[in-house]
């Protein structure tokens, strides 16, 4: 990709490939940790821990910032 294709990128999409990562990034990380990659474990993973559900909860309250503030 070029610099000139980047910078066409409008920063409403940026915010929103930002929101979606933020919402993915705790579920892909529990996917990483789990030895066999089921998806049904996702959410146990999730709910494990203080550690887990401290950073999901982190993680999604930030994109629900961004969206919100993507509305006004």
């Amino acid at each position: 990709m070029s610099t000139y294709s980047i910078q066409q990128v409008s920063e409403d999409t940026k915010t929103k490939l930002g929101i979606i990562g933020l919402v993915a990034l705790p579920i892909v990380a529990a996917v990483y940790s789990s030895e066999s990659l089921s998806l049904g474990q996702v959410p146990e993973i999730l709910t494990s821990g203080v550690f887990s559900i401290g950073f999901t909860l982190f993680s999604w309250g930030i994109a629900a910032k961004m969206a919100m503030k993507l509305r006004k």
